[in-house]
């Protein structure tokens, strides 16, 4: 009897296992994602610096720890340098974790190299914020 039952609950423990919905690579996660940009004109001494974000409802890929959508990330921040600030031929790059903390030591490590070069300045761009993917996906379809 004690068998039956044990079998029982290790049955309906795999069922709901495997039942549960698992997010897709594509949907909204449950966790936080932080994230900066990095704007430079390769042939200017010119920095720009954003704040650390926070995006919502966003996960990391589980095996390799990559932030999914990561070049519409740097997009944004392109578009914003070339709409916005009217800046053309910037390169941007994105740096990301789910840690605020680590983040915030990368941050101020990429700060510091740009410091430490007396040629170039950083200018901190402070109305850019990073916004999730999808929800501009869905504005453009409305």
């Amino acid at each position: 009897m004690r068998r039956f039952v044990w079998v029982a609950v290790m049955l309906v423990v795999t069922l709901l296992a495997v039942a549960k919905q698992k997010p897709t690579q594509y949907g909204r996660g449950s966790g936080k994602v932080y994230l900066f940009g990095v704007s430079q004109q390769l042939t200017d001494s010119v920095v720009y610096l954003t704040f650390i974000n926070e995006v919502d409802s966003f996960d990391l890929a589980k095996k390799t720890k990559f932030l999914p959508f990561r070049s519409e990330f740097s997009l944004q921040l392109k578009e914003y340098m070339e709409g916005t600030l009217h800046k053309d031929h910037q390169t941007t790059v994105v740096f990301y974790s789910a840690s605020r903390k680590k983040l915030s030591k990368k941050y101020y490590k990429i700060k510091k190299r740009y410091l430490d070069n007396p040629y170039t300045k950083i200018v901190p761009i402070d109305g850019f914020k990073f916004r999730h993917p999808l929800e501009s996906f869905v504005n453009e379809k409305e």
